[in-house]
């Protein structure tokens, strides 16, 4: 999960950055905030990872993983949905960001809940054979 977040916190400032801005104007494009937004969820991403491979207690990883989850939610609905991004499909933004911004969001979803499912079902059946 560690690398999938720092390859997102590259990607975005790197491989898939949203568009420039507008030549000559002193306007702001919301697509730039969407970006800025994303550039935070992801360190947010690899600072969660790293706290995540630190602790040993399952409980607290089983937490982290559901921190995660809501986060890879949030990182899919920032671009277009909470903050509005460009409606031309060749625009960087639209054509390189949110794609990417939804992949890395599933594939971290999906990482974060088959941790949370490994972490719960080891310990229901670490329980179990206490108890048996």
């Amino acid at each position: 999960m560690l690398a999938a977040a720092c390859l997102f916190a590259v990607g975005i400032r790197l491989w898939f950055p949203v568009c420039g801005g507008m030549e000559g104007s002193a306007v702001t494009m919301s697509c730039h905030w969407a970006g800025e937004a994303l550039k935070a969820v992801s360190i947010l991403f690899s600072a969660f990872g790293v706290i995540h491979l630190l602790t040993p207690d399952g409980k607290m990883k089983a937490g982290i993983d559901l921190a995660l989850a809501g986060l890879a939610v949030l990182t899919m609905l920032l671009p277009g949905n909470v903050i509005h991004i460009c409606a031309g499909a060749e625009m960087a933004c639209r054509a390189k960001t949110l794609p990417s911004a939804l992949a890395f969001g599933a594939v971290l979803l999906l990482l974060a809940l088959a941790d949370l499912f490994w972490y719960l079902t080891r310990g229901a059946a670490a329980k179990h054979r206490r108890n048996g």
